[in-house]
């Protein structure tokens, strides 16, 4: 058997577009979202609802909320995988913010039982939405370019604190809803029209760096911290997200294009569950850093 017969796995935090998802071969797992009192699944082709409806349904004041992925869904995903023989990467969105990586193991641990033979590997990505996507993304790559499953393991153990993720969120109330703010500074906030730049720190945790002054300077400062730490700018492709925000998305790429000569921008969609807890015109940046 060869030493890359194994299937890269993520779910649907990962915000990946599905050009990206079928040309790598990565399988999904599909989150789901609760808006209107119906429940959607997080497709990447947005069979179900389309970012734009979806941010424009929060823009209206509706709530969105999301639930995790239970072992029995993994269980049930990853199982046809290895009655087949394949050996499994399962890379999941940061324990920190979810549940969802405890599902993983539990799963995990029922089919290695059942399936012995079998490798199941399960990665804490540490990292949320394109950061993680993006990561899923280089390991798929490396497995493409032949990689075998314990090579790769260690290559995303070894660089998972190299993906930096920095984010802008535009509607204060959603820090307030996820307790990050209080309603007060939320209010002030809004007043003074400040803009918070925000990151994923090493304990895959969803930390305040600063706030700003208005949407185009939170956008220089991602650019700026991009400038700081961002590992060989020139040769390495880039991610940038939005929530139903593609104006600003592009006038972030276009920067980092002209003053860093980036030689790639993956763009995309900032998806439901994600977008749920971020709000509408979220704009988000990732990329290789020399630190987060």
């Amino acid at each position: 058997m060869k030493d890359n017969n194994y299937v890269v796995f993520t779910d649907s935090c990962c915000d990946l577009n599905p050009d990206i998802i079928e040309d790598n071969n990565i399988k999904v797992i599909r989150m789901m979202f609760r808006v209107d009192e119906k429940d959607y699944y997080d497709y990447a082709d947005n069979r179900e609802m389309n970012p734009h409806t979806f941010y424009n349904k929060l823009r209206d004041g509706k709530l969105s909320k999301t639930t995790q992925i239970t072992p029995i869904t993994y269980i049930k995903e990853l199982t046809p995988y290895l009655k087949d023989e394949k050996d499994i990467i399962l890379t999941v969105f940061s324990s920190a913010l979810s549940s969802t990586y405890n599902s993983a193991m539990t799963a995990a641990a029922t089919l290695r039982e059942e399936f012995p033979e079998r490798k199941i590997e399960v990665i804490d990505t540490l990292s949320a939405s394109g950061g993680q996507g993006f990561f899923v993304y280089n390991i798929a790559k490396n497995q493409a370019k032949g990689m075998s499953f314990e090579k790769n393991v260690k290559w995303a153990l070894e660089n998972r604190l190299h993906v930096a993720h920095w984010f802008t969120i535009d509607d204060l109330n959603f820090l307030r809803r996820g307790g990050r703010l209080t309603a007060g500074k939320a209010w002030l906030g809004t007043l003074l029209s400040l803009k918070p730049v925000l990151r994923v720190n090493d304990l895959g945790q969803l930390v305040p760096d600063q706030n700003v002054r208005g949407r185009k300077q939170s956008l220089l400062t991602m650019a700026k911290h991009f400038g700081e730490t961002a590992i060989e700018p020139k040769k390495n492709a880039i991610m940038i997200l939005h929530a139903d925000d593609e104006k600003s998305a592009h006038f972030l790429g276009d920067l980092l294009v002209q003053k860093y000569e980036v030689p790639e921008i993956i763009y995309g969609d900032i998806g439901p569950v994600i977008g749920s807890h971020s709000g509408q015109d979220t704009i988000a940046l990732f990329f290789f850093a020399s630190k987060r």
